[in-house]
């Protein structure tokens, strides 16, 4: 390799780093549907094919770092045939998290349109928080969950909840 050919490469290298650490923009469903995530967030699963499609997010937590616990984002679609079956998909993701270890809704919820609810996963108990929408016959969600750790500082638990309701804006864009 030529000596001026190495700067090049690395620049190229750093470059393509970069913008794979910062990516935020996603899309599902040949980008009919689109969102957007903090920068801070690790795609840990990505499924654009078939049917459902997926995309799982690790939120930096700094309390839950070297613990089986952690902040978790999924955005999942799924077509429909048509728009009347959509009441019944979310009335289905309703069943499954009922079914899930410790479930009970969350009584501070004043969101009608989100389903707030606590679980729990090993020893630890979480926040769930569930958004629905239907964009044509694709219906999205939104799981946002963290764990309660009574070491998580209060603005960290805000800032991801906030995180969390971005994306679910981004949707609408």
């Amino acid at each position: 390799m030529k000596p001026t050919a190495l700067p090049i490469l690395l620049a190229s290298l750093a470059a393509s780093a970069a913008h794979a650490q910062a990516k935020t923009d996603y899309s599902l469903n040949g980008d009919q549907i689109r969102f957007h995530v903090p920068a801070s967030w690790t795609a840990i699963m990505e499924k654009s094919d078939g049917n459902p499609q997926a995309v799982a997010f690790q939120v930096p937590d700094p309390t839950a770092q070297g613990s089986e616990d952690s902040a978790n984002v999924t955005v999942k679609t799924r077509q429909l045939k048509d728009a009347s079956e959509f009441t019944a998909t979310v009335q289905d993701e309703f069943e499954r998290s009922k079914a899930q270890g410790g479930y009970e809704t969350d009584p501070a919820n004043t969101d009608s349109s989100v389903h707030q609810y606590f679980v729990v996963r090993g020893k630890t108990k979480y926040l769930v928080r569930d958004s629905f929408q239907l964009d044509g016959t694709i219906a999205v969600e939104v799981r946002c969950q963290r764990p309660l750790l009574a070491a998580t500082p209060a603005s960290w638990n805000s800032e991801f909840d906030a995180a969390c309701a971005s994306v679910v804006a981004s949707l609408k864009r």
